[in-house]
């Protein structure tokens, strides 16, 4: 062996005057590091030309960033789009609630109702819950979810299979073939 000094002893045989192997430096490394540690001013500044922009993809990523184009259903439906002022009935002319009426007044009237003040105003709420309140503990529903009051069905007891049914000791309880 190279760079090593071997003696064995016949009492166990271990090795004696170990000595470190030193890998070999290559120059060109030495070289490299010494200059990465020089360090020093940034040579040949130069900017980086950004990228050519085309303007159809350009013309496309801005309609993408807006929703696309938006469809109407008929003139009408564009008409109210541009003319809503989505601040309420009071800055809408008076063609825009017109129509806005005839729109709302399939459903409740509350619904127009918060359209021409601009605001919701009839949120349903309990006094328990107001902002400020203190807090109240909340009694459970005293009357049970299933409610057996008799009758001349038999109550549901068991399902099979997913099927709900009813127990009824009159009835046969195994298929007897005959």
């Amino acid at each position: 062996m190279t760079n090593e000094e071997v003696d064995l002893d016949d009492e166990g045989g271990a090795i004696q005057k170990v000595r470190k192997r030193l890998p070999k430096k290559l120059p060109k490394i030495d070289e490299a590091l010494q200059k990465q540690m020089q360090g020093g001013a940034i040579q040949k500044v130069r900017r980086r030309s950004s990228p050519k922009k085309k303007p159809k993809i350009e013309e496309a990523l801005q309609k993408q960033m807006q929703g696309g184009k938006m469809r109407y259903h008929d003139r009408m439906h564009k008409h109210l789009h541009k003319n809503l002022s989505g601040r309420g009935g009071r800055f809408d002319s008076q063609f825009v609630r017109e129509k806005m009426h005839q729109v709302m007044s399939a459903y409740h009237p509350s619904l127009f109702q918060s359209y021409m003040s601009g605001k919701v105003r009839d949120i349903p709420q309990h006094n328990r819950h107001e902002p400020g309140m203190k807090p109240q503990a909340t009694r459970p529903d005293p009357r049970p979810s299933v409610v057996d009051m008799g009758g001349s069905m038999n109550s549901i007891t068991h399902s099979e299979n997913g099927v709900l049914q009813s127990f009824d000791h009159t009835f046969y309880q195994h298929l007897e073939i005959v």
